[in-house]
């Protein structure tokens, strides 16, 4: 009985490392916003708690049988496991990378070690300090191979390139004269309208950024629609001499809540007063630009609605605390979402996508 026990919890421990194995990898190779990615941080996570107290119970119970390769293999991996724990408390943040890759580290070597003891119960040819260089090489590729999937792809595919020539003529803009946006340049995927409370939801930004929040709130980016009375009048009386149409290449910029939602349609006298009419350029604008096709034109970008935003907006404080708890476990997606690598890189690039005009004006 004693050892249909032993032989039950081997099975069910190398399983869990099988399922915290494959798990892993996933989640470092391929980030990314979606329901069942966020369903594989959960499972690794608490595929990690249990694992953790059944590695102690394991390794306590055969610690004396075992050759000393497989004892240092469980010893790692027990330790990188301690550090994934301490990593779902602290969170995954930069200020804790170092604890981050600690936990890898452990965990790769010591899955390397115990792989490396399998090989030689299975066909031991090699010398033992062989068998665990050609492993750990093994499994250093591998790593290779995610770093470059997950990095050097991301970083060459998110990046500002202007095409050879402008468009001959303004019909060549965005989605053309028959876009729901033109005659500015922008773009929505699928050609689909935003709903305008997506722009006005930047206080969903402040629980985390409150800083950066506080700096906005009282930046000229808060104050660039009809809550700004010199541009209100402008676009007021562009409209009553050219008409409604016209004004939307300004709102490429100034007017997300009310021109990606449709509402631009309408002339401002009618609305100038409502919500989105005041809100301004709010966080979710610039943030949800996924490319930026020319730093040519007039907000010649491509927006794009972020999935499980409904999830960080969510007036329901259980919704809150499970986005905000899977941001700070793995932040990778969010930053992916809301921080391409030219909002850093290519800042100047990127703002007079924007900017193009003013910063065209002596």
């Amino acid at each position: 009985m004693p050892a249909v026990e032993r032989s039950g919890l081997h099975r069910f421990v190398w399983g869990l490392l099988v399922v915290l194995t494959i798990t892993a990898a996933y989640l470092y190779t391929f980030p990314q916003t979606n329901v069942f990615y966020a369903s594989i941080v959960l499972l690794h996570a608490g595929a990690g708690v249990l694992a953790t107290i059944l590695f102690l119970v394991y390794v306590w119970k055969r610690w004396r049988n075992q050759p000393a390769e497989e004892r240092l293999g469980w010893f790692l991996l027990t330790a990188g496991a301690a550090a994934g724990l301490v990593l779902i408390y602290t969170g995954t943040s930069r200020s804790h990378w170092n604890l981050l890759y600690l936990h890898i580290v452990l965990a790769l070597v010591g899955l390397g070690m115990l792989i490396a003891a399998w090989w030689k119960r299975r066909a031991g040819t090699l010398p033992g300090v062989a068998r665990i260089v050609v492993v750990l090489a093994v499994i250093a590729g591998l790593g290779a191979a995610s770093s470059y999937l997950r990095n050097t792809r991301w970083q060459k595919r998110a990046r500002i390139e202007n095409p050879s020539l402008p468009p001959a003529t303004m019909d060549g803009e965005g989605d053309g004269p028959s876009g729901p946006f033109f005659p500015s340049s922008a773009q929505v995927a699928n050609a689909k309208k935003i709903p305008s409370k997506f722009f006005m939801e930047s206080d969903s930004c402040q629980r985390c950024h409150a800083d950066i929040y506080n700096q906005w709130y009282s930046s000229v980016h808060h104050f660039s629609s009809f809550n700004n009375q010199w541009y209100r009048k402008s676009i007021e009386y562009m409209q009553d001499v050219v008409g409604t149409r016209p004004s939307k290449w300004c709102g490429g910029c100034h007017d997300p809540a009310v021109l990606y939602s449709g509402m631009m349609d309408t002339p401002i006298r009618q609305i100038v007063h409502r919500p989105e009419a005041q809100a301004g350029l709010g966080c979710m604008m610039c943030h949800s630009i996924v490319s930026v096709k020319s730093t040519m034109g007039q907000g010649d970008f491509y927006l794009e609605y972020p999935k499980l935003h409904e999830l960080a907006a969510s007036k329901n404080p259980l919704r809150r605390r499970l986005h905000d708890f899977l941001v700070n476990l793995n932040p990778e997606p969010h930053r992916r979402v809301f921080l391409k690598p030219f909002m850093r890189d290519q800042t100047a690039e990127f703002c007079s996508s924007c900017h193009k005009v003013h910063l065209d004006v002596p």
